[in-house]
């Protein structure tokens, strides 16, 4: 067994309990296990990188603990701060999908490709704030911006896996998809038709995308050959 295997199996095993104990109606019980998922992810990806972290990475594996903690505590000002982090997260991630993006030359053959993944995108956060949300938590014009940075994120990684698809930019897509389809079904559960499914297929694909996230870094690594400073 690899020394990193034990640290990814303990990420399985709360996330797969963190939906059992939510299909259970166990909620507190869950919200403990979902306070250790990053832990595990981030002695995961310190024992399989040679106990090497970029200062960079290491924030946006605090930020989104920082979110699942205060999800955890379910304080008055919890909504705001797991935005804020989430926020946070998407723009820093944005910001590595666009130096990988700067480092790819695109030619007219890429148009059609470029166009489609702006439209389909766009298209996507537009119907998803168009519904008629109620009860929103924070002020309306902070979910538009959070539209935007995210289907900036999901454009710049769908185009980086047109040019290169190799592991890195494949695990960087799937982080994506599984960032859109969960924060989609948050939205659509809390502010506009909840049902239980939703609220599963949510958290299912929440816990997927830190997964993926963690792929896309290592592979990243591996490609690069050396730690850089993102």
């Amino acid at each position: 067994m690899k020394v990193s295997a034990p640290s990814l199996i303990l990420f399985f095993v709360a996330s797969i309990l963190s939906i059992i104990f939510r299909l259970n109606g166990q909620e507190m019980i869950e919200l403990y296990l979902r306070s250790t998922i990053i832990p595990s992810l981030f002695i995961y990806y310190l024992v399989s990188n040679n106990y090497k972290i970029s200062v960079f990475r290491a924030i946006i594996l605090f930020a989104l603990f920082i979110r699942d903690v205060l999800v955890v505590l379910k304080m008055p000002e919890s909504p705001l701060g797991s935005f804020v982090c989430v926020l946070f997260v998407y723009i820093l991630l944005l910001y590595i999908a666009f130096q990988d993006f700067e480092s790819f030359k695109f030619d007219k053959n890429d148009l059609i490709s470029v166009f489609i993944s702006i439209v389909g995108i766009s298209t996507i956060c537009y119907s998803v704030l168009n519904l008629k949300l109620e009860n929103l938590e924070l002020d309306f014009s902070l979910y538009v911006f959070f539209g935007i940075i995210l289907s900036l994120l999901s454009v710049f990684s769908v185009l980086n896996y047109i040019k290169n698809s190799s592991d890195v930019f494949f695990n960087a897509l799937l982080m994506c998809v599984c960032f859109v389809v969960s924060d989609i079904f948050f939205v659509v559960s809390k502010f506009y038709f909840y049902t239980e499914a939703f609220a599963l297929i949510s958290l299912i694909t929440q816990f997927l995308s830190y997964f993926f996230m963690v792929n896309y870094f290592l592979e990243k690594n591996k490609e690069v050959g050396e730690l850089n400073n993102y």
